[in-house]
């Protein structure tokens, strides 16, 4: 887990708008920073620079400060908004501040209306202001192996505090609700293994382009850049907004989803958006919490490694092979036992992703599009 702190020794700096001080120690878990720091101490003594060790906390006080971890998709920064909003709305705490949150940092400003982000770094001057540092993935065991075996980030966090999780939702403004009849389908997630098959989007949109408008929303990754390439014979309507506002307001706009576990899934959820989940590697139990309007099309897959949905994120390293529990010949129950998890996460994420578009793993392989679109007619007869 990267956590650093620095100091400058010679002139001020001023990295993604963030000026930072001479003479002032600060605190991150920015990799692109530190890469940058370390640079500049290459060719000069330019600041004083060192991992530090996360400590677990003795005691817990009025004063928290959640430092979330350095990398994190946008579903998770919804999970760890509820988790924080619920805390703040239990009252046991008369600051809460919130570190290390990066590019999601709009969404707990405009989303969740918190105080005191820190997105990049915290000074230790600002650090002082409270009395518990506590490191999420450090202090709440179920978060600890999130990777191999997914829980819910927003329960698990208010379990370890023992208070009553939100049932979060923003209302969408009238003026912005889209009336015609579309069905936006939302393929991309940040895990192959979690992700819909091009093949999959084609029987849907083939299906109903007759009545509805389809939708498809992708982004930059390389899995919307398959797609877009598998997309040229149909000619498909594809939607890429520019940014995660855009997505957002996409996401408002919509009336009815059809999800994968991704960021757009909790988007929707929290603005009680109807649609429905393909559940693929995670349980709909896990992802569907306070949910009463996207109903799941279940992963029933079983090998003799794994029973859909196994909880795995994504595909890892392990013993020289790449892949899920299945390819890989290896449960859950073994992973756990590992000493270090860090040679699992050493593998070539573009050559083996661009595999795996052409060879899902096998509860990719084996969903039933005839199932999603039974379900699909179901709900969109109810409306």
């Amino acid at each position: 887990m990267a956590f650093f702190s620095f100091s400058l020794l010679k002139e001020s700096f001023t990295y993604r708008s963030k000026q930072i001080e001479l003479s002032q120690k600060y605190y991150s878990k920015d990799i692109t920073l530190w890469k940058e720091l370390n640079n500049k101490n290459k060719k000069n003594d330019f600041c004083d620079l060192k991992y530090e060790n996360r400590l677990k906390i003795p005691t817990i006080g009025k004063k928290l400060l959640i430092c979330l971890p350095p990398k994190f998709g946008l579903g998770d920064a919804v999970e760890y908004g509820i988790a924080i909003k619920s805390l703040i709305e239990s009252g046991k705490f008369s600051k809460i501040g919130i570190a290390f949150c990066s590019d999601h940092s709009f969404v707990f400003k405009k989303y969740f209306l918190f105080m005191n982000i820190y997105p990049l770094l915290i000074s230790e001057k600002q650090i002082k202001k409270y009395d518990t540092v506590f490191h999420v993935t450090l202090e709440v065991e179920a978060l600890r192996l999130q990777k191999y075996k997914r829980s819910n980030i927003a329960l698990e966090v208010c379990k370890f505090f023992d208070v009553l999780m939100l049932n979060f939702k923003i209302k969408i403004n009238q003026a912005i609700k889209n009336y015609t009849k579309t069905i936006s389908i939302f393929p991309v997630s940040t895990s192959v293994i979690r992700s819909l098959p091009y093949e999959c989007i084609e029987e849907i949109t083939k299906y109903f382009r007759n009545e509805y408008q389809i939708k498809i929303i992708i982004d930059n990754s390389s899995f919307s850049k398959y797609l877009e390439e598998k997309n040229k014979k149909n000619n498909f309507l594809f939607v890429k907004p520019k940014n995660l506002e855009s997505l957002i307001l996409e996401i408002s706009k919509i009336n009815f989803g059809v999800f994968v576990d991704s960021g757009p899934l909790h988007i929707a959820k929290i603005f009680d958006k109807e649609g429905i989940l393909i559940e693929t590697s995670v349980p709909d139990e896990i992802l569907l919490t306070n949910s009463k309007n996207i109903y799941s099309v279940k992963n029933i897959y079983k090998s003799n490694y794994c029973k859909g949905p196994c909880g795995l994120v994504d595909i890892f390293y392990y013993d020289g092979n790449v892949g899920c529990y299945e390819s890989n010949k290896i449960s859950f129950e073994n992973i756990k036992t590992l000493k270090s998890f860090k040679n699992l996460q050493r593998w070539n994420k573009k050559d083996n992703n661009a595999h795996f578009f052409l060879n899902p793993v096998g509860c990719i392989k084996k969903i039933d599009v005839k199932n999603i679109i039974e379900l699909i007619k179901v709900k969109l007869e109810e409306d």
